[in-house]
């Protein structure tokens, strides 16, 4: 699952960005500044965990500040490194 040839270490996260839909119900595109401060979470696929990191597995989505972490570019994906006090929540499908 980690195509992205990087491995997080100690309490570090590495997730690959997931683009969220910005048009509306009806079809209507919101441009990202007409968004603004309306979320303020981002959500990502975690590719790599750290030794130090117990509740968190690839393959998970998590939920976390767009203004946290570090940024970077892996094989042309948006990812982040995360601290794990930066992650707000795993996010799973019910029943899991």
């Amino acid at each position: 699952m980690n195509e992205l040839n990087a491995k997080a270490v100690n309490d570090k996260i590495i997730v690959k960005i997931l683009e969220e839909d910005n048009k509306t119900e009806g079809g209507i595109i919101v441009p990202e500044v007409a968004q603004g401060n309306l979320k303020p979470q981002e959500l990502g696929e975690v590719t790599s965990v750290g030794e130090l990191v117990k509740e968190i597995e690839v393959g998970d989505t998590i939920m976390f500040n767009k203004h946290g972490g570090m940024a970077i570019i892996l094989d042309r994906n948006l990812c982040k490194v995360l601290k794990y006090d930066e992650i707000y929540g795993i996010l799973r499908k019910a029943g899991e």
